[in-house]
């Protein structure tokens, strides 16, 4: 066979069709906005790769929101001294009030560390839930303002002397409420918060100011249990495949109430209230939905009316971004 340029350029072009049609063609879904590769299988169906959701830029979110809402004031130990916060909270400190790990006197400068937590954003957006301990049953607690107050002294943490106190004033721009109380973290760790109440709670308010002694140092809390009447039932959420209790974090607003909490129970892309805690069969609330899937927020926001063994099934998350999924949870009733 004689080969010329008119041969040759058939069968350039022909080669390259051949293999325009063997290759796989880019395909896009509108309904699939949590998916970063697409692709045509040979068959001519889409094919589409989820991207795996990131456990430890979660965990990282969660730490570094609560590093940047460490507030740092400098007190001289030996005087009684008084702290504001951003949000208006006032920490007031007797003199000689703190003593080493040794139990000596400190004197000198002390630096208070404070954080302040009053509304649902910073309850999420730090993973501070409102739940507390009522005589060994879980239940919600509703939030009048969250605090982690410590102290040190050249790096090194000092303590509160036995049988000292230091007062508060927490602001309630909602007015008071009569069946606030004192609680403290009873969980071991910054990650999971459960409270008990206090042994006895020195609060009171008028107006929209609490007025309250605290005896511990650490976090500490004013609320009261949620006390709705029964029937209760668990709630169960189903996530899309992929997500799950490392990489995904789940928490329920309580519609009308400062409250939040997060569900940890999880088996087979089902997360669970229970057995840790139970809710009112047709009580008003959102489910909320966390993942980072190439270092971008997801969330699902869910309005729910709760029935009895609630079933929830949220089929995908929604990439954001913080200042919006910030607005969103700053709306939610």
């Amino acid at each position: 066979m004689k080969w010329n340029l008119k041969t040759i350029s058939f069968v350039f072009l022909t080669s390259s069709l051949i293999l325009a049609s063997c290759k796989k063609e880019g395909c896009t879904d509108p309904e699939a906005t949590n998916y970063s590769e697409e692709a045509k299988k040979d068959d001519g169906s889409c094919q589409f790769e989820t991207p795996q959701a990131d456990a430890q830029v979660l965990m990282n979110f969660f730490a570094n929101n609560q590093t940047a809402a460490v507030q740092t004031f400098t007190i001289d130990a030996t005087a009684a001294s008084s702290i504001t916060g951003s949000q208006g909270t006032v920490f007031n400190f007797y003199a000689n009030s703190f003593v080493d790990a040794s139990g000596n006197d400190v004197t000198g400068n002390v630096t208070i560390e404070l954080i302040e937590i009053y509304g649902k954003k910073d309850m999420m957006f730090l993973n501070k839930q409102t739940i507390g301990n009522n005589n060994g049953t879980l239940e919600p607690l509703i939030s009048g303002g969250e605090f982690k107050v410590t102290a040190s002294q050249n790096g090194n943490e000092v303590f509160l002397k036995d049988y000292y106190q230091y007062s508060a004033d927490v602001q309630a721009p909602n007015g008071v409420d009569a069946n606030m109380e004192i609680f403290y973290q009873s969980s071991p760790g910054d990650d999971t918060l459960v409270w008990s109440a206090a042994d006895s709670s020195l609060i009171w308010g008028q107006g929209t100011v609490y007025n309250a002694y605290f005896d511990s140092l650490g976090w500490v809390n004013c609320d009261y249990f949620m006390g709705q009447a029964g029937p209760y039932t668990e709630v169960d959420i189903e996530v899309p495949n992929g997500l799950n209790n490392q990489n995904c974090a789940m928490f329920i607003s309580f519609d009308g109430y400062n409250s939040l909490t997060n569900v940890y129970g999880y088996s087979n892309s089902v997360f669970s209230t229970g057995p840790s805690y139970s809710l009112p069969v047709g009580m008003n609330i959102h489910i909320i939905a966390l993942a980072f899937i190439n270092n971008t927020p997801h969330a699902a926001i869910v309005p729910v009316t709760i029935v009895d063994n609630h079933y929830e099934v949220i089929g995908s998350l929604t990439a954001t971004t913080e200042a919006q999924l910030t607005q969103d949870i700053q709306n939610l009733p």
